[in-house]
C-alpha cells in the first residue's frame, strides 16, 4: 500500500492537473498558474507524507500486539488495513 513517487513523478502529475485547469474554460484560478502548479505539487507532497504516516503507524500497531503476528501473514495484512482505515477514518480521508 505505500505511497512512493518521486519528486519529478509528483511535479509531472502537478503539471499535468495545471494543463487540465488551464485548458479547461470551465475552471477559473486566481494568480499565476505557476504558482497554481507549486500550491497542486505542495499537496500532493503531504498527502503522500500523511499517508505514509499512517502506513508507518499501523504497522507499528500490528507489531505491538500481545502475541508476534507474521508480516506478510494474512492475519497482518488484516491487522494493518484495519489499523490503517482507522486512522484515514478519523482524518476523513479515503484509501
Amino acid at each position: 500500500m505505500t505511497f512512493k513517487l518521486s519528486r519529478n513523478k509528483v511535479n509531472f502529475l502537478a503539471s499535468l492537473i495545471t494543463e487540465y485547469i488551464k485548458d479547461n474554460e470551465e475552471l477559473d484560478y486566481n494568480g499565476d498558474i505557476g504558482d497554481v502548479r507549486m500550491k497542486i505539487f505542495h499537496i500532493i507532497m503531504e498527502e503522500l507524507r500523511l499517508f505514509n504516516q499512517i502506513e508507518d503507524d499501523a504497522k507499528e500497531r500490528v507489531r505491538s500486539q500481545k502475541r508476534s503476528v507474521p508480516e506478510g501473514s494474512r492475519e497482518w495484512e488484516i491487522l494493518f488495513r484495519k489499523y490503517a482505515f482507522e486512522e484515514l477514518d478519523k482524518l476523513g480521508k479515503l484509501w
